[in-house]
């Protein structure tokens, strides 16, 4: 960061970019020098290809065919590096080509895939913000600025593992302000509050409820019984992590970004408090969310629809094409993406037909006229409790070894072997859930938290729940440095584990 800010001070954007290029691509070295090389390979080849269709004429017939192209070269080695779909469909007996496709994932590959994705279709639409900052590239030397502008972009450090997904749209007017490269106080304290913060919920929270989540479901993978108690335990336990390590994620790549002076979108926001499905997934890794929802659901939702005005097909099939169709095939990617296990593809399943039913019932007249003389905070409240459940038991799925340990642990979970032998002492598990559904259910979220100061891009506008007096505003001060400092101080008592992140791994 002190050299960013050196450069930018004495050499100008262009060069504090390419220090947060160079930089970016230096963190990405531990994860393979083959991540490394695939990654750079993945940046030229998009911006030699955005560039060609940014400058073709629209009558190029080429241009349509390069960008198909591009997108092709970035959904394929997608598909061949990650998910494994030889492997999915086929398992370990496929031959020669399983073993090609076993090739260790590079990290990160999900993000920046979609992130290149996201920027070719832009410079295929000839969004203005591409032109703007592409700049004029009339020498060798302005070629070289935009691509290290460009990788910049895409592979930034805090986000290039695990997100956001971002748009140029909300990258380039930062860099293009006058306030970009000023060293102001406020990014530098609402950037360490975000890492502190971040730094609890995962160290302290998530990975002390980890021991426990292992313990349930590598005994549910074999078979063996589980106390009902000790299942629902485990499988509170794995919602409470999961929460807590994505979370804590995203709350430092805002913050790691803002140290930069950069505002980055909101990639989580309280998803627990949701009121349903639907609103989840405008909480839950939102970016993801939107850019499927780009390039899936919406064009597949558009042609099932016109489709069925065209062939003047029934209600029934035109519904089956506009809606449900589209919604089953989106979350199976949802689901997959993921990784290529059987209990993804389930969990996609899962949260496809939830997410269509939801749909269909919050449309119906029975519930607008069952919801329009109650009380909201009834409705509120009746609405979380018919969430919580499925929830819980779809991200027990989504957490199981396989699909019959999911299963068995469902089965666990509502059976009756209360005379099991104890798989783990009760007291510890039972109090971090304690402790980690207060703040889950009563605790504002960071966002909220720092809201005075714009501390993100709202990536959609989501209402803000739970009781109104708990959700206090920080401001920069020695009261607020004190308890960042008692958070920073509990994590680093358990920092010496080093657990990876959850969505590492995807």
């Amino acid at each position: 960061m002190i050299t960013f800010y050196t450069i930018s001070h004495f050499a100008g954007k262009n060069a504090a970019l390419i220090v947060l290029f160079v930089s970016s691509i230096i963190f990405y070295i531990p994860h393979s020098w083959f991540s490394v090389a695939l990654l750079i390979i993945a940046l030229i080849v998009n911006f030699v290809i955005a560039l060609a269709i940014t400058f073709m004429d629209d009558e190029d017939k080429r241009r349509k065919r390069l960008y198909l192209a591009g997108q092709a070269y970035n959904f394929l080695s997608l598909c061949y590096f990650k998910y494994k779909i030889v492997s999915l469909l086929f398992g370990p007996s496929g031959g020669v080509l399983v073993d090609i496709a076993g090739i260790a994932i590079p990290a990160g590959i999900s993000f920046y895939t979609f992130h290149q994705a996201a920027f070719l279709a832009d410079a295929y639409g000839r969004e203005k913000n591409v032109l703007q900052f592409l700049g004029k590239l009339s020498s060798p030397k302005a070629m070289v600025s935009a691509f290290c502008r460009y990788g910049a972009f895409v592979s930034f450090f805090p986000q290039l593992i695990i997100g956001p997904i971002t748009y140029l749209s909300e990258f380039n007017p930062q860099i293009q302000s006058k306030r970009f490269l000023r060293l102001n106080p406020i990014d530098l304290a609402v950037g360490l509050t975000f890492i502190a913060i971040g730094m609890f919920k995962k160290v302290v929270i998530a990975d002390n409820l980890a021991p426990t989540v292992d313990v349930v479901f590598s005994a549910a993978n074999v078979g063996a019984e589980i106390h009902p108690v000790q299942a629902w335990i485990g499988a509170l336990a794995y919602m409470g992590q999961l929460y807590f390590d994505f979370s804590g994620y995203s709350d430092m790549a805002l913050g790691l970004a803002r140290m930069f002076g950069l505002r980055y979108p909101i990639n989580f926001f309280s998803p627990f408090k949701a009121n349903g499905i639907i609103d989840y997934y405008r909480r839950w890794h939102m970016t993801l969310t939107r850019v499927i929802a780009r390039f899936l659901y919406t064009p597949l939702s558009v042609a099932g629809t016109r489709y069925a005005m065209f062939n003047r097909l029934a209600p029934i099939p035109a519904h089956l094409l506009s809606l449900w169709i589209p919604m089953l095939v989106n979350f199976q990617i949802i689901g997959i993406w993921h990784g290529a296990l059987w209990t993804f593809v389930v969990f996609g399943l899962m949260h496809g037909f939830w997410f269509a039913l939801e749909t269909e019932v919050r449309a119906s007249k029975w519930y607008r006229n069952f919801s329009k003389d109650k009380n909201r905070l009834f409705i509120g409240f009746l609405e979380r409790a018919v969430f919580f459940l499925p929830l819980l038991l779809s991200l027990a799925m989504f957490r199981s070894e396989s699909v019959a340990g999911g299963f068995h642990l469902f089965s666990q979970m509502f059976g009756t072997s209360f005379d099991a032998p104890s798989a783990f002492n009760m007291r510890y598990p039972v109090m971090m859930l304690g402790i980690a559904f207060s703040i889950i259910y009563l605790c504002p979220n960071s966002v909220e938290l720092m809201r005075r100061y714009r501390p993100a891009i709202m990536t959609y506008d989501n209402k803000s729940y739970g009781p109104a007096f708990l959700r206090r505003l920080w401001r920069p001060g020695w009261v607020q440095a004190a308890y960042m400092s008692v958070l920073v101080l509990a994590a680093l008592y358990y920092v010496s584990r080093q657990p990876p992140f959850l969505y590492q791994g995807f």
